[in-house]
């Protein structure tokens, strides 16, 4: 509970006073501990920044995770179309719900998140779509699914990332699904043309 005290001050504290300006001892403040607690949990501020974005990276793999689960498990199959439609509303709604939260996190994840670490956590996501995607009643026989989950995972991520990071005014969760599906669409529907023309 200690942990997640520190994690959620030094989100408020990202969002109030920005990563340079915050101190291990407003994190101690804000989650009403001694800096000595703070301490005893992480070494410093870049320690206490990574563990909050992993924590945060988690929670949308668990979101994706559950999604789909729920389409692997569905009984009958679904489409291609309605399974992007579904990993792009968790995506999009786990992501704006979180709002400015996800928008500072966003903002040091690559500063504060080593590579490799980086790289599980990107490719457990990218594990999840292929997974969800070559479950599809209409999925391509023959499409290599690893790529193509890369760059159905890519799409997706950084258009909400983006979004999030420079966006002054952040659209309607609704809005931003549907721009996340014509990208993705418009992605997916070229992979497929390509595939067909190389059979």
């Amino acid at each position: 509970m200690t942990s997640i005290a520190i994690q959620d001050a030094f989100v408020l504290l990202l969002l109030e006073k920005g990563y340079e300006k915050t101190s291990m001892r407003d994190i101690a403040n804000v989650a009403g501990v001694s800096v000595g607690s703070v301490y005893q949990y992480f070494p410093g501020k870049e320690a206490v920044a990574a563990m909050t974005v992993r924590t945060w990276v988690r929670k949308l793999s668990t979101a994706l995770s559950s999604a789909v689960d729920d389409v692997v498990q569905a009984e009958g199959q679904r489409t291609l179309r309605e399974i992007t439609r579904l990993l792009a509303q968790t995506q999009v709604h786990t992501m704006l719900e979180g709002g400015g939260r996800w928008r500072v996190l966003s903002s040091i994840e690559r500063r504060v998140s080593p590579q490799l670490v980086y790289n599980r956590l990107y490719q457990h996501n990218v594990n999840l779509f292929g997974k969800a995607l070559t479950s599809a009643v209409d999925w391509p026989e023959g499409l290599h699914d690893a790529r193509v989950a890369f760059g159905a995972y890519t799409v997706v991520d950084a258009l909400v990332k983006q979004t999030l990071l420079v966006s002054a005014v952040l659209p309607s969760a609704d809005v931003m699904v549907q721009e996340v599906l014509l990208a993705l669409d418009g992605y997916l529907q070229a992979v497929r043309q390509s595939h067909a023309r190389q059979e």
